[in-house]
């Protein structure tokens, strides 16, 4: 696809078909997500792949998230470790690596769509039974969940504010 057409036909799917994602597509959504602008190229994110039926109804059965998520054929948990960006710029650091994670996690939807996938960012959560659950060390903040897959179904785009309304040209 053009990347207009990727940029524009990206949405948030929330219903999945269950065609396996294969181990090949997940790794080409990891390298589009490691390949984002991070603060200093210190690329503070680390990712959790999850695929295992067992795995993901563990998630939905102990309150990790909701029932629907564990559905999506993968599921990324993507965490961050700020400790060198706050060694290097104080509580700024764990802005920084909270946006590390979030235009990575873009990537990693643009690529999803361009290979005729749909998914999207959950931040609502419970990151402690995620820990528990996967046994993320402590080191590790758990910033979100981003379920892949076919979508079941076309996803109808939402409108946006015009441009005049979010933007203040000085």
């Amino acid at each position: 696809m053009e990347f207009r057409d990727v940029l524009y036909s990206r949405h948030s799917t929330r219903s999945f078909t269950d065609r396996i994602v294969t181990k090949s597509e997940i790794h080409t959504m990891l390298d589009a997500a490691i390949h984002a602008p991070n603060a200093c190229n210190m690329q503070s994110w680390h990712y959790y792949i999850i695929t295992d039926p067992a795995v993901k109804e563990k998630m939905a059965e102990n309150g990790v998230c909701a029932p629907w998520v564990t559905e999506a054929p993968v599921i990324f948990v993507i965490c961050t470790d700020a400790e060198a960006l706050t060694s290097r710029f104080g509580e700024k650091g764990e802005v920084f690596a909270l946006q590390d994670t979030a235009a990575a996690a873009e990537n990693l939807l643009l690529c999803a769509t361009d290979m005729g996938l749909g998914g999207c960012i959950i931040g609502s959560f419970d990151a402690d039974r995620c820990r528990n659950l996967l046994s993320v060390p402590k080191k590790l903040d758990v910033v979100m969940l981003v379920p892949v897959g076919e979508p079941d179904e076309p996803v109808t785009p939402k409108t946006r504010k015009p441009i005049e309304v979010v933007v203040t040209y000085i």
